[in-house]
């Protein structure tokens, strides 16, 4: 394998482990402390609904990034046949570039709109 594609690949690799096992350790001591009883009642706080976003997964996840792969995808699709026009021959950077945000922006206005009729469904 060559050394160009080895030294990225193996920093990216040691970051991300690096970052889990950090994230992972401190959810960790929090769970070991809060069931231990070794938190002031005045810190509870900190572990419960206003921060409890760190450790809660996202249910919609999947659905954001699936739309927004979906829709660049699509925006890469619609680039092919444009670029038989001469003025896309010109700025066909510019045109795969600027088809690729606008439909990932609509991908995340689709989910936003989702997940919002969703969650006030939840709620009533």
């Amino acid at each position: 394998m060559n050394e160009e594609i080895l030294i990225p690949l193996t920093l990216f690799i040691a970051t991300a482990v690096i970052l889990w096992k950090f994230i992972d350790s401190r959810k960790q001591i929090r769970a070991m402390a809060l069931e231990k009883g070794n938190i002031d009642e005045n810190m509870k706080y900190l572990f419960t609904s206003e921060h409890s976003w760190i450790f809660k997964p996202n249910r919609y996840s999947a659905l954001k990034w699936g739309l927004v792969t979906f829709f660049v995808g699509i925006a890469l699709v619609i680039s092919i046949p444009l670029q038989s026009y001469e003025w896309a021959r010109i700025h066909k950077g510019e045109l795969v570039t600027g088809l690729m945000f606008a439909c990932g922006g609509l991908a995340f206005l689709i989910y936003y709109a989702i997940v919002t009729r969703a969650q006030k469904q939840e709620n009533a």
